[in-house]
């Protein structure tokens, strides 16, 4: 048993563009809103949202059609299809209520300063469009080194005021440079390697768990995302992606996985 509604169309925008195709953020925030469409009548919030990629999407109209799966009391499951003449993803969104117990955590942000301790720094909007929707103010010394070793720390300002909460938080996965290039700077900065140009990559799953209190997703001003190639193995790479609060609360992690798409057959 399950509930679901007709078929809707919505519009993917070429200024979500990253490389050959959209971010992971900004199709995350979409499977948000659509999940939205049927949670309305259930005192719940989003928890994860998931998504596989099937095939790369084009600029231009989509349908989707959300599916409020029958699951056990206290969550929800909204299923997602997304097409374009065939089905180019499948999301997922698992929402709770959000009334329940808190326990402390070990998690601790990374060690930066505060984001007007950098300075902002101008992006090439027209060949990455997805930047034109944030101002960012990357963390990282001169010689490579950061507030966490490992991994690239750049503070966020949003720009778009048409997202807001979950879904605002979904769309800075991804809108800033991919970690394996991040890393390959490092590595130049800080070893004397040779810049290199990172493989060209397809978006193939992306994941996003929110672990903040509801109240933490109100009035997001500015953001800091920390990101890292976790593993790259088998012409795959694995990111691993956290974004917290000015006041040092972690909003949400996302794991994404990557085709490297010139690897040899």
């Amino acid at each position: 048993m399950c509930w679901l509604t007709a078929p809707s169309l919505s519009n993917l925008d070429f200024d979500w563009w990253a490389n050959n195709g959209p971010t992971a953020g900004y199709l995350l925030s979409f499977a948000l809103a659509a999940a939205d469409e049927l949670r309305k009548a259930f005192v719940e919030v989003p928890l994860s949202v998931s998504m596989q990629i099937l095939g790369l999407p084009r600029v231009g109209a989509f349908a989707y059609e959300p599916i409020r799966l029958i699951s056990r009391p206290g969550t929800g499951v909204t299923s997602v299809d997304f097409v374009q003449q065939r089905l180019f993803a499948l999301a997922n969104v698992i929402s709770g209520a959000p009334d329940g117990p808190s326990l402390p955590s070990d998690a601790g942000p990374p060690a930066a300063m505060p984001a007007g301790a950098y300075r902002p720094i101008e992006m090439p909007s027209p060949s990455v469009p997805v930047t034109q929707h944030f101002e960012y103010r990357p963390t990282a010394e001169v010689d490579g080194s950061g507030p966490r070793d490992g991994w690239d720390v750049v503070w966020l300002t949003p720009l778009d005021h048409k997202l807001e909460g979950r879904r605002l938080v979904a769309s800075m996965v991804d809108c800033w440079y991919p970690p394996s290039h991040m890393q390959a700077v490092r590595l130049h900065l800080r070893e004397g390697e040779p810049l290199r140009q990172p493989s060209p990559t397809i978006l193939t799953a992306a994941t996003m768990t929110f672990t903040a209190a509801d109240r933490d997703y109100d009035d997001i001003s500015q953001a800091l995302l920390a990101s890292q190639v976790t593993a790259s193995t088998g012409g795959w790479i694995f990111e691993r992606h956290e974004i917290w609060s000015e006041a040092g609360v972690l909003l949400a992690v996302a794991d994404l996985v990557r085709e490297i798409s010139d690897r040899e057959s």
